[in-house]
């Protein structure tokens, strides 16, 4: 009884439906009063820089490890002292090691289930992976030939994306103006632009003293797989019109007109003051069978869509006159970090971002450097971040224990360790590429319209007298992977 006051003392007092309508959106103080993404009136805004995980800026700094290569994906580098490469100690898995412990787990829970040859499931799960990966992640192969041309690039005019139509030279050549509009029409603007392209939300993180500590201090352009020779340039496959460097190269920022790279450096112009972050829809159908190894069909089909759609909207940028520098799932920092901090979402116990309108099901954030000045949209609290601190259903259903168990850190001393902020932080190096952590997540289920998922994410939002109720609730009512894993090769299925 108590908790329930404490959660209505805090709701709106709707008289009638157009009172419920009119408080649809959480309100902001720009973008004509509304949330840029329509999320519900429970969603708070935080101030700038300041998410749900308590940030400690004079100590938080640039990570100098391009990616969390080396326990991802397994190589030893030839210099011993490359601190991307794990410490035993932190008892990072092969990818071998990966593989058959998810397969594994996977017969434990479904005796019934084939793995197939390569982990993905039964012929026509196999079939689907390999048609949902194709293109992913960044690359893509030329019809009719096995040339790689690579969709990753800094500004839409290098590597691959030279295979595709270019803006009309004359925008570029001063005989048609740039487009010019506010940076709240601007915003908008991309708003639309990206959920025509196909993602589901959009950000922008306004780039200061602080948030460029959240950039990777170094990075190999366009890289994302160690180990992965010839892919983005090379022998055989498309060119690049500058040499990628073999090493990772400093990210700096300078007072020039254009980004670029070389073999010293990745340059970003002061100018661009702006990271457009975007987050990609995933099936949910589909996802909630997502049983297989090196992530389902229903996971590996974003990276594709995101990235040809970063060149999608890289190229729409540079036809207005602007630029989108970088873009997809590797490049300039953590995904996660740049997603919270523009307010798409809150990080959840996996290290993952978690949306309060989308849940777990989405795939991001893809992020562009843009020189178009549009309005920052701020940090939200939705309570997810304090849920995931009662909840840790995903600690269970992890094969691996690799999802940090407890309430969040300030440090790890791991391999991939970034001190400075107070939050979850999972052991990329025992990760098995399985997408558990987000079937099983009850906010994965909250993505639907029932009645009740509505009340509990307002109930979640409001107070957490609730939450270690609505943990238990997810396991009574059945929640997770579900059983029937080849109905949905018999279902009709909304478009995607």
């Amino acid at each position: 009884g108590a908790g329930i006051g404490a959660a209505t003392s805090v709701m709106p007092n709707f008289h009638d439906l157009d009172e419920v309508i009119s408080a649809a959106s959480a309100e902001t103080s720009s973008l004509s009063g509304k949330s840029l993404n329509n999320f519900p009136w429970y969603v708070k805004e935080r101030d700038f820089e300041n998410p749900t995980i308590d940030i400690d800026w004079s100590i938080l700094a640039r990570n100098d490890g391009y990616n969390h290569q080396g326990a991802y994906w397994g190589p030893v580098p030839e210099n011993g002292d490359d601190k991307r490469y794990p410490d035993p100690a932190d008892q990072c898995l092969t990818l071998p090691e990966k593989r058959d412990l998810y397969l594994a787990w996977a017969k434990q829970q479904f005796p019934d289930w084939e793995p197939g040859i390569n982990g993905h499931g039964p012929t026509r799960d196999e079939a689907l992976w390999f048609a949902s990966s194709t293109g992913g992640i960044g690359r893509y192969r030329i019809p009719g030939t096995q040339q790689m041309m690579s969709t990753m690039r800094l500004d839409g005019s290098t590597g691959g994306w030279g295979y595709f139509n270019q803006p009309p030279a004359a925008v570029w050549g001063g005989k048609y103006p740039r487009w010019e509009g506010t940076p709240e029409e601007n915003t908008l603007m991309m708003r639309t632009v990206c959920q025509f392209f196909g993602y589901s939300s959009i950000g922008v993180m306004p780039i200061t003293s602080n948030t460029k500590k959240l950039f990777f201090e170094k990075q190999i352009p366009f890289q994302f797989m160690a180990g992965d020779p010839g892919v983005f340039g090379g022998t055989g496959n498309v060119q690049f019109d500058v040499p990628l460097p073999k090493t990772p190269v400093p990210i700096v920022w300078e007072e020039v007109d254009k980004g670029y790279y070389n073999d010293q450096k990745i340059v970003i112009p002061n100018k661009a003051n702006w990271v457009l972050t975007m987050t990609m829809p995933l099936p949910e159908d589909r996802f909630k069978r997502s049983l297989g190894w090196s992530l389902d069909a229903s996971s590996m089909i974003a990276y594709p869509q995101m990235a040809f759609n970063g060149g999608r909207v890289q190229t729409f940028l540079k036809a207005l006159g602007y630029q989108g520098l970088g873009g997809d799932v590797a490049m300039w920092g953590p995904g996660g970090a740049f997603g919270v901090m523009s307010g798409l979402s809150e990080q959840g116990r996996a290290a993952n971002e978690i949306s309060p309108k989308y849940g777990s099901a989405t795939k991001g954030s893809n992020r562009l450097v843009c020189d178009l000045p549009m309005v920052p949209t701020k940090p939200i609290d939705a309570g997810i971040h304090k849920f995931c601190e009662t909840c840790g259903i995903c600690t269970t259903v992890c094969p691996s224990n690799a999802i940090q168990v407890g309430p969040p850190q300030w440090s790890n001393n791991r391999w991939d360790n970034t001190p400075g902020y107070l939050g979850y932080r999972l052991n990329w190096g025992r990760c098995v590429l399985c997408t558990n952590c987000e079937t099983y997540c009850p906010f994965f289920n909250m993505t639907n319209g029932s009645l009740i998922h509505n009340v509990v994410r307002s109930t979640v939002a409001a107070t957490p007298v609730f939450n270690s109720f609505f943990r238990q609730m997810e396991h009574t009512f059945g929640y997770g992977m579900k059983d029937d894993l080849n109905d949905w090769w018999n279902q009709s299925h909304k478009p995607w």
